[in-house]
């Protein structure tokens, strides 16, 4: 007869922090604070027993000796193997579920353990659950569950430091066991002001406040809540910005990623024959040789599955630039490929309009707050110029006031440094002003009165917009009697299903959109107000493929998937891992001077320079080069797909660490550049 089921909390800990030594006996509300995660921990349900888990060291003999006088059961085992550490206090008590809390997180909440035990129950034959595959609970509420059969196997296969450290990872990222959907709050709780462990003096602070404001309650998240609702002071004092930092520096330990074993002799032949076909030897600045440390680099891409590429060599990449964005779901995606299949054997260009040109139209009405007529392009620069030509058809004005890149054609590209062929008089209606400096916009409608036609601007793009900043734009813009234009380009269906507009909560009068939209097939869009839209009849805005099937059918399956599947969140989510990540190594090696991720988590950039603070190719090529010999395709920014998953994600990192060793060395010693071996990237717009 099978031993009857039997579910333990194990509690990790021990009385060394590097952060804030001893936190685990910080006085909270009259006890130390494991003595309230045990209390706390103690009145789940679905517990059969709680259990500290610490170490051997002497050091931690005072644990031991506190469990014991109040009465809490203990286990000593391993300081630096964690991992061990569990599964042995798990065979010692013969679990056969084990949940996992640390003993720095006095909110743990009985109700959310009992929940995610619950999910770990009703998943048919589950090896993990947890709430932390997307951090919708307040940091600090986290709970994950695992089969004995699964801690095992993770104890015996799991050889990285970094594994072993954190008892869960191997779960969480290798894909190789059977997890339930993750335990979610509505509404979503993941902002930085909901860090609620206790990782520093400040976080400590704060929650030493909350239990005294609740008076010694046995209290809940829901309580936690309405108190900060009635306090909202208490919220903003414990902004913490990472979560789970500990974790990221420890991936310092893990030993390097090893270079792989290329060959990159058919990308230097193809690019041999490019030499002589093709200006500039790719058909896009951002993808030519002169963005990659040569003799290192891949010059061209075969094929993509996911996440992943493979050169004409056969190397394997994990791809971040995502063909400089478009690709949001993933290389090769089932749903747009069949999509795209279908109407491909229907035929793709005809004589009348098609009926998908009316159904995505219509999708994107409903999802765009500011669409309400829909024009299709088939790039990104199509969208802007058709905008902004509408626009200037509307007011009857010339001069446009832009700020940031939009797109190849005269109106815009005349303001850059590649502004040959393009005649000055065109160059000299277009008028830029700096992004969060409402008096450089005020400047141009102030010295061109009664000549703006239209503001155009991308909503953000790696500098938030500052508070009142987009509301102060749109105001000046409609004083002034012209069109506010947001570029979505990059955003739309990256920041939210409804693009930055909907996740900023301000709405333009037209939208441009692109990229994410067709998952990599050519199209774009512009959309906004009916009576601006309503003039596209008298513009010319017009092209033989605006309506052509394929890139149409996947848009709608793109914004099918959009509409039916957490997309928005998934990117958010790993986008912000790697984020946290490279900051927190940055730091970890000192060089947080030289190299920051900064931008939003869906679309962060990476940062380089030199000891003054100026912008450093060299730092930036001999990253790169060291990311590429490893595997990762790295052109400095991170554009995350549907497809990027936990395990891509904590692999890409632990290369990040790599690099980030590599170049904090060459920092110190001096000698970034010699340690390239071919010639640093180039900007794509050059200095004046």
């Amino acid at each position: 007869m099978p031993a009857p089921s039997k579910t333990i909390a194990i509690i990790q800990a021990r009385i060394n922090s590097t952060r804030l030594p001893r936190k685990i006996f910080a006085d909270i509300a009259g006890h130390p604070m494991l003595w309230q995660v045990v209390n706390r921990a103690r009145q789940a349900q679905h517990l059969d027993e709680v259990l500290v888990a610490t170490t051997t060291s002497p050091d931690d003999d005072v644990v031991a000796k506190f469990c014991e006088s109040e009465g809490i059961a203990v286990f000593r085992g391993s300081e630096e193997d964690v991992l061990d550490r569990f599964y042995h206090a798990a065979l010692s008590r013969q679990a056969s579920v084990i949940v996992r809390l640390t003993a720095d997180c006095p909110f743990t909440d009985p109700d959310v353990i009992d929940q995610t035990i619950e999910a770990f129950q009703n998943y048919p034959d589950c090896d993990y659950a947890t709430n932390v595959l997307r951090y919708t609970f307040p940091e600090g509420l986290d709970v994950e569950v695992c089969s004995f059969a699964a801690l095992e196997r993770s104890w015996r296969e799991v050889t990285k430091p970094a594994d072993r450290e954190h008892v869960t990872l191997y779960m969480h990222h290798s894909g190789l066991f059977r997890t339930a959907p993750n335990v979610e709050h509505v509404p979503d709780l993941s902002g930085r002001e909901f860090v609620w462990s206790v990782d520093t003096e400040v976080g400590l602070i704060f929650a030493k406040a909350i239990f005294e404001a609740l008076d010694g309650r046995d209290f809940r998240l829901d309580d936690i809540l309405r108190l900060l609702e009635e306090k909202p002071e208490l919220l903003k004092m414990n902004q913490e910005t990472v979560i789970n930092s500990g974790l990221y520096r420890d991936l310092a330990k893990d030993p390097p990623v090893p270079v792989l074993e290329r060959r990159l002799d058919a990308s230097h032949a193809l690019l041999e024959r490019a030499t002589r076909l093709i200006p500039t030897r790719s058909q896009t600045f951002s993808k030519a040789p002169t963005q990659f440390v040569q003799g290192v680099a891949p010059n061209f891409i075969a094929r993509g599955e996911g996440c992943h590429v493979w050169d004409v060599d056969g190397n394997e990449y994990i791809d971040y630039a995502m063909a400089l964005a478009p690709v949001v779901l993933g290389h090769g995606d089932a749903d747009v490929c069949d999509a795209v299949a279908t109407e491909i054997r229907r035929g793709t260009a005809f004589s009348l309009p098609h009926a998908l040109e009316v159904e995505v139209a219509e999708m994107l009405v409903e999802m765009i707050p500011c669409a309400e007529m829909v024009r299709f392009g088939k790039n990104g620069s199509d969208a802007t110029a058709g905008a902004v030509r509408v626009a200037r058809a509307f007011t009857k004005r010339d001069v446009v006031a832009m700020c940031g890149y939009h797109g190849w054609q005269d109106w815009c590209i005349g303001t850059t440094t590649r502004n040959q062929g393009i005649p000055k008089a065109v160059c000299d209606l277009t008028k830029t002003f700096a992004y969060n400096d409402i008096a450089s916009l005020e400047k141009i409608f102030t010295e061109n009165p009664g000549q703006v036609a239209a503001v155009i601007l991308e909503p953000t793009g790696i500098v938030a917009p500052k508070p009142g900043f987009l509301e102060a734009v749109k105001e000046l813009t409609h004083q002034h009697g012209a069109v506010l234009i947001f570029d979505e380009i990059v955003t739309g269906f990256r920041w939210s299903n409804g693009g930055a507009q909907q996740f900023f909560g301000v709405t333009p009068d037209l939208g441009c959109f692109g990229k994410a939209m067709g998952n990599g097939f050519p199209i774009a869009a512009v959309v906004g107000r009916r009576d601006i839209m309503e003039l596209m009849d008298e513009i010319f805005f017009s092209f033989t493929f605006g309506g052509e099937t394929c890139a149409l059918a996947a848009a709608k399956a793109v914004l099918t998937k959009f509409k039916q599947q957490p997309v928005i969140e998934h990117i958010w989510n790993q986008g912000k891992r790697i984020q946290d990540g490279y900051n927190v190594l940055a730091q970890t090696y000192g060089i947080e001077k030289f190299t920051e991720c900064l931008g939003y988590a869906p679309r962060s950039v990476s940062v380089f320079r030199d000891e003054n603070g100026a912008e450093s190719l060299v730092n930036k090529s001999l990253f790169q080069q060291e990311c590429l010999k490893r595997g990762i395709l790295f052109t400095g920014g991170h554009n995350l797909s549907f497809s990027h998953t936990a395990a891509d994600v904590s692999h890409t990192l632990r290369v990040y660490r790599t690099a980030m060793q590599i170049l904090a060395d060459a920092i110190r010693v001096g000698d970034a550049a010699a340690r390239l071996e071919g010639p640093p990237v180039q900007a794509v717009f050059r200095k004046a």
